[in-house]
C-alpha cells in the first residue's frame, strides 16, 4: 500500500495482523494517522505496522501490540512498541510517540542545517 504526500513522495505502509481478529482493528484510522505522518514529514519513505495480540485471541490483559518500524531519509530509524489492553489505545499511543520522535528528529536536523551553513559563511567571509 502506498500513500502520497502533498509535495508527491510516495510512502509505503505495509500492516500486518497476528493473532487477532482483522475486524477488530481499525485500518482506516491506521491509514489516517499515516497520512498525517506523511503530509508533516517528507522524510519518512516505509511505515511497517504490526499489529498483535501476544497472548492470542482467547485470552485478556495488557496484550495489545502496535509496533512501528519508520525508515526514511539520511538514515531516518524510528522504532516504536506500545502495549496496552486495548488495540486501539496501543495504536494512538505509538502514533503519538512517533510524531514526537519525528518532531526531535526535524528539530535536531534543522539545527544542524543551521550550523553548518553558518558555519560556512563565517568561513567564507574570512577567507575574502
Amino acid at each position: 500500500m502506498s500513500i502520497t504526500n502533498i509535495f508527491g513522495g510516495p510512502m509505503d505502509i505495509q500492516i500486518s495482523i497476528r493473532h487477532m481478529i482483522a475486524s477488530l482493528v481499525n485500518k482506516k484510522m491506521i491509514l489516517e494517522l499515516c497520512d498525517e505522518i506523511n503530509n508533516k514529514y517528507t522524510s519518512v519513505n516505509k511505515i511497517d505496522i504490526k499489529i498483535e495480540d501476544i497472548n492470542g485471541p482467547n485470552k485478556s490483559g495488557i496484550d495489545k501490540r502496535c509496533h512501528l518500524k519508520v525508515r526514511g531519509k539520511n538514515n531516518l530509524t524510528i522504532d516504536i512498541d506500545d502495549i496496552d489492553t486495548e488495540i486501539n489505545c496501543a495504536i494512538d499511543n505509538s502514533f503519538y510517540h512517533l510524531n514526537h520522535a519525528l518532531k526531535k528528529h526535524s528539530c535536531i536536523r534543522s539545527q544542524h542545517l543551521n550550523n553548518t551553513t553558518s558555519g560556512n559563511n563565517s568561513i567564507n567571509r574570512r577567507l575574502r
